[in-house]
């Protein structure tokens, strides 16, 4: 079979067709990229930075507070490395304990009210 002049017009138009909604749909599936990425770098990374701090600030402390007291304890009762390794063995089990909390805790307000929409 062979196909007429009228055919490959036909083929033609439905290729230009195609062709134009294939790069509609690319140009919104862009815009769409761009709005989802600039919505993470705004507000999401943000929120995960700070919760990332957060949760590195409040296990560092744990641990050095713990060391600190237990070195103190070591040095005005003369044990040399007792204390100081067992603060901060419990120094790292508070600081895990608070990562913990943090990962378990849904975000949001802690008062009991509905945030409002």
């Amino acid at each position: 079979m062979r196909e007429g002049p009228e055919d490959a017009n036909e083929l033609k138009a439905r290729l230009a067709k195609l062709t134009s909604d294939l790069q509609t749909q690319r140009e919104t599936g862009q815009k769409a990229d761009r709005k989802a990425e600039a919505d993470l770098t705004d507000k999401g990374l943000g929120q995960a930075l700070s919760l990332g701090f957060r949760v590195l600030s409040e296990f560092v402390a744990a641990v050095v507070v713990g060391a600190l007291i237990g070195w103190r304890l070591d040095l005005w009762l003369g044990t040399d490395p007792a204390f100081l390794i067992l603060l901060m063995g419990l120094g790292v089990a508070a600081g895990f304990w608070s990562v913990y909390r943090l990962a378990v805790t849904p975000p949001g307000p802690r008062d009991g009210k509905k945030p409002p929409q």
